[in-house]
């Protein structure tokens, strides 16, 4: 890299001073800088430790914990020295070093840009080289790395309101989950999952978080609604068989073997025609806690390429994910890593405005207090850290005494739900051996009987 294209060393003090100091400012480096930018070794490792401190935590390190870590790193050491020395209070020109660090982000991708136009036109691809033209000019001319972070409510209304008045505004949907009294609470008669949100599932052990799953990802297609459901338990087959035997009606030892009768396979011959136009993608990981975050959202954008817009994101389950944040969390930050999975639900939610359903098993519960038909399960029984549910707009538990999974009953207790109001008790009737996790006509009679 050129040294008039470089961050200078004084420079990467103040920024990183700023940064450690000021919470607002601090996820806008975060964002925008790039270990590349920097030239010296030093800066490189404290930025990348600073970095994974706060994927893991959620936090911003203290200069007291930096020099502790980097105790026998003279280098680094000094480096943080540096940055303690400068003098930061109220007054300080935050905007002017923001300012600063915008400008050399916009030239280092007008040299990218410049870069692809330039290889594009030499290999005789004019028009390519014109569409990219095209293409960055327009991202320069909106580009700022402010403008995402901050809104005024006064200032801003005229065009908030010009905005929500205007044709293609409403771009947040409603995909229901297929269960009657759970979508009325969700809100009311047309009630359900928004897009860019994330639901949490919570259950024990054998409760039918799976079945539960696939459930939504069918109720979601035949809504007319592009589902992505990542299989990171058990087989492709298992799962695949699961929703045939769920979305043709056929019992799933029968579908395991084949024994599809012809009369059904041609009565399904119109469900695929329609369905298939918002098919149901299944990525399936049969080694395991081998897929990341990073891992899913590039195969969201693979899948968006190949079939469209995918609508709801289905993974089954939240533990067996990896973060893929470079990090090796050992068994003692265990709670870390889930709380980052989680926040990683409700990035991929707002990402690809999509709704996203995850589930995560109970901790231990006493077989006294499952067979109660008064118990539910609750946050309080989050495995590992209660934090976890904190991402979710929705976080929903599945409860069944001995007697109710004998008789195919469950109780859904809906813990937390951001927008509408929680706490709700819902009985539902189950179907497992068709692979139906909500048999509506069941548990309409159930009601009836009540």
């Amino acid at each position: 890299m050129a040294t008039k294209n470089i961050l200078k060393s004084d420079y990467v003090t103040e920024l990183f001073a700023i940064a450690l100091q000021n919470k607002n400012i601090f996820p806008i480096v975060k964002q925008y800088l790039k270990f590349q930018y920097l030239q010296r070794e030093q800066e490189k490792r404290l930025w990348q430790w600073i970095v994974n401190y706060n994927n893991r935590t959620g936090s911003i390190p203290t200069i007291g914990q930096l020099q502790q870590q980097f105790n026998e790193d003279d280098d680094v050491s000094e480096f943080l020295g540096d940055i303690r020395e400068l003098e930061i209070d109220d007054d300080y020109n935050y905007s002017g070093v923001i300012d600063e660090f915008e400008k050399y982000i916009k030239k280092m991708k007008f040299l990218d840009a410049n870069e692809q136009i330039t290889e594009n036109y030499n290999n005789g691809k004019k028009e390519k080289a014109w569409a990219l033209f095209v293409k960055y000019a327009e991202e320069f001319s909106n580009f700022s790395i402010q403008d995402a972070k901050f809104d005024t409510v006064f200032g801003d209304f005229r065009t908030r309101q010009a905005l929500r008045s205007s044709e293609d505004y409403n771009k947040r949907f409603k995909v229901p989950t297929g269960i009657d009294e759970l979508d009325y609470c969700l809100g009311g008669e047309n009630g359900g999952m928004e897009s860019g949100e994330y639901c949490l599932w919570l259950g024990d052990s054998g409760a039918g978080k799976s079945q539960c799953l696939i459930h939504l990802g069918i109720t979601a297609a035949r809504c007319g609604y592009r589902v992505a459901h990542f299989q990171l338990e058990g087989t492709k087959e298992q799962c695949l068989n699961r929703y045939d035997a769920a979305w043709t009606g056929t019992l799933y030892q029968e579908v395991k073997l084949g024994n599809i009768p012809d009369k059904k396979i041609k009565a399904t011959a119109k469900v695929v025609a329609r369905l298939c136009k918002n098919d149901i993608i299944v990525s399936s990981e049969e080694s395991f806690n081998a897929k990341t975050l990073v891992d899913v959202r590039r195969e969201l954008q693979v899948m968006e390429r190949t079939y469209g817009k995918i609508d709801v994101i289905i993974i089954d389950y939240l533990e067996l994910l990896e973060v893929g944040d470079g990090h090796s969390y050992a068994p003692s930050e265990e709670r870390f890593r889930q709380a980052k999975l989680s926040k990683g639900m409700k990035m991929l939610a707002m990402e690809f405005n999509a709704v996203v359903h995850t589930a995560t098993q109970s901790n231990s519960i006493p077989e006294e207090q499952k067979n109660d038909p008064e118990f539910v399960i609750t946050r309080v029984n989050l495995n590992e850290d209660r934090g976890k549910a904190r991402p979710a707009d929705v976080f929903a538990t599945l409860n069944q005494t001995r007697d109710e999974k004998q008789e195919e009953m469950m109780r859904i207790y809906l813990d937390k739900a951001r927008d509408h109001k929680g706490g709700q008790v819902i009985k539902i009737c189950n179907n497992f051996a068709y692979s139906r996790f909500y048999d509506r006509r069941r548990t309409y009679d159930l009601i009836d009987e009540e």
